[in-house]
Parts: structure tokens; C-alpha cells; sequence
């Protein structure tokens, strides 16, 4: 046998190397699935998401997400019913009027399933009967803000208040500093920078949950009939969540870069208090509470905006699905990040 030469050897190793760098990518970086992803508000109430795209969670759990500020929730359903999205962030009363309707967008998850917001007002303005003939921003209607303010006007028996649609947070805040409105429903940190500001704060967070029984602020949402073809992504998309939340609570201070990048503000006693805030309002296992639902779907009975006997037509199950969270739950992964 003739030995091989320093030149065939030389050759063998380029091949062998060429045919390395030719082999397929690994998954995580050839594959990941893309997922578009309207979400609101711009608040606090986001931040896990923000930093799962920030500290590309998603993408190690194989998505590439792509993150759009739609804002008000009614807006986020027309958009996936037409097609746009297929999972989307928020919660609130826009999954019962859209399963009411003949919708398939429903609750996979909640992370926040009670009221969040406050009831911001004018200085002047010293208690909630003095909003009569008054106005009041709001976000969208249909929205966690539209649904607080008729529970505020139905519970205090308000008359002729005028509630006007905003956009967002920054822009109520906006208008409450000019004058154009006079009260508005606002979340962290916006509630904190107006107290901050002189504004007075006429119904705490507190003085909401006590309105009922629960309501479910926060959430993702998924298409069903795209769920039940796509359950993994579903799940992949409730875990980077879950690590979101997690990274959120235990990393103060890059949390508190990320709030102060995101919405905008330094100032150190806002952001101490957002960051509290995050620690004390986001649920650790996202199950979707029936009682919150069932709560929420009462709450709109009472304040006119869906007709009772169509509240009765449908099973509370129709409006949320907890087996992908219950998925996580069963594999161990809940209990593992937790510890």
C-alpha cells in the first residue's frame, strides 16, 4: 500500500471541514418559529415579555417573536380574527364579547387575574361623586379601563359622565396634565407618576378588586382553532412568559433598566415602586381562575355590556383553556423555575 501523501491528507482534512461547515444549523438557530405578537399595555403589566425579547428567552425556546404595541384589547381581537396574529398579550373583557360573538380567541393564561389600575383625578376633584358631568380617559372601549369606569359609574350611581377613548396610558396622562380630561384609569407606573405629580387618586387598586370577585387584567390569548394545530408553540410561548416573569421578579436591577428604558423614566422612587409592584402582582403559575371569569362575566351583565340570557348560553369553559398550563405544570417545569 503506498502511503498517503501530505498533500492527499491535506485535501482530506479540507473536505472533512467543508463538510462540517455544510451540515445542517442547529434547530434553535435555523428553526425558530416565527410568532407575531400584539400585545398591550404599555405598562408594567408587559414587562415579562419585554424582557423575554430582551434577554432572548424566546428564542431559546425556539421562537422568534415579534413584539407589536397594539394597545387596547377589542383592536387585538379584530386583528387575529382577521388573521394578523394568533397569540397575543392582554386580558379583560374583550375574549367574552369575542366568544360571544362566534369568536375563537380565547384565555390560555393569566398573569394577572384581578384589577390593576387605578382611578386618577384633579386635585380639585375630592371623591368619585364629584365626577359627575365630568370626563373621564379611558383607553379603548371594550378595554380593562372601559370595564373599571363602568363599574365605578354602576357601583356610585354616577350621572352624565363622559368617557372618552385616549388611545393608551401616555396619552390619558397626557390629557389629564392638560386639562382636556378630568380623571382617568391609569396603571403603573403612570398612576404612581401622577400621584407623584399633585393628581389625586380618588379609587385605589384595592377599591377596584372590591368591586367583585376578580378580573383578569393580564393574560396571553390564542386563537384556538391555531392552538389546537400549534399546541407547542402555545406552550413554548406561556413558558418564556413564565421565565419573563421570573427573570422580572428576581433581577431588580435590570428590570429596573428595562422599565426606565421602556417607559421612559429615572426616577429612582418610581422605579423602586414598579419594581415592588411587579413583585407583588404577577401570578407564578398562570392557571386561568374560573371564579375570575365567571366574576368578570357577572360584572359585565350588571354594567350593561353583554345581555344576560347570551352570558347563559355558554359553558364558562368556552372562554379559557388551562391545559397548556397545566402542561407545564405536569412536565415539572413550574415547579423547577420556582424554587
Amino acid at each position: 500500500m503506498k502511503p498517503i501523501s501530505e498533500h492527499s491528507r491535506c485535501r482530506f482534512r479540507i473536505f472533512v471541514l467543508l463538510s462540517f461547515l455544510l451540515l445542517p444549523l442547529p434547530a434553535i438557530a435555523q428553526d425558530l418559529v416565527k410568532v407575531a405578537f400584539p400585545y398591550g399595555p404599555l405598562g408594567l403589566n408587559s414587562i415579562p415579555w419585554v424582557l423575554a425579547k430582551q434577554a432572548r428567552i424566546f428564542e431559546k425556546n425556539g421562537l422568534d417573536v415579534d413584539m407589536v404595541y397594539v394597545g387596547a384589547s377589542a383592536v387585538i381581537v379584530q386583528s387575529m380574527l382577521s388573521g394578523s396574529a394568533n397569540i397575543a398579550g392582554f386580558g379583560g373583557p374583550a375574549v367574552i364579547t369575542n366568544v360571544l360573538r362566534g369568536g375563537d380567541v380565547i384565555q390560555v393564561a393569566a398573569m394577572a387575574p384581578y384589577f390593576t389600575q387605578s382611578l386618577i383625578a384633579r386635585t380639585d376633584l375630592r371623591d368619585i361623586h364629584a365626577l359627575q358631568g365630568k370626563k373621564i380617559g379611558i383607553t379603548r372601549f371594550g378595554s380593562v379601563t372601559d370595564f373599571a369606569v363602568r363599574a365605578i359609574i354602576d357601583r356610585h350611581g354616577l350621572k352624565d359622565v363622559n368617557v372618552l377613548q385616549m388611545g393608551g396610558f401616555p396619552e390619558a396622562v397626557a390629557g389629564l396634565q392638560r386639562g382636556a380630561i378630568d380623571a382617568a384609569v391609569l396603571s403603573p407606573p403612570h398612576n404612581f407618576r401622577m400621584i407623584k405629580e399633585g393628581f389625586r387618586e380618588l379609587a385605589s387598586l384595592k377599591d377596584l378588586r372590591a368591586l367583585g370577585g376578580g378580573f383578569l387584567t393580564q393574560g396571553m390569548v390564542a386563537r384556538k382553532s391555531f392552538a389546537a394545530t400549534h399546541r407547542d408553540v402555545v406552550v413554548r410561548m406561556i413558558k418564556s412568559t413564565v421565565e419573563g416573569t421570573k427573570l422580572a421578579m428576581t433581577n431588580e436591577e435590570l428590570t429596573k433598566r428595562t422599565i426606565a428604558k421602556f417607559l421612559g423614566t429615572t426616577d429612582a422612587d418610581l422605579l423602586r415602586r414598579s419594581y415592588q409592584y411587579i413583585g407583588e402582582i404577577f401570578a407564578r403559575e398562570p392557571f386561568v381562575p374560573e371564579k375570575t371569569m365567571r366574576a368578570m362575566l357577572e360584572h359585565m351583565v350588571q354594567v350593561n355590556m353583554i345581555d344576560a340570557k347570551a352570558a347563559q348560553s355558554l359553558p364558562i369553559d368556552d372562554y379559557f383553556d388551562n391545559s397548556y398550563v397545566t402542561e407545564l405544570k405536569q412536565s415539572g417545569f413550574l415547579d423547577a423555575i420556582w424554587k
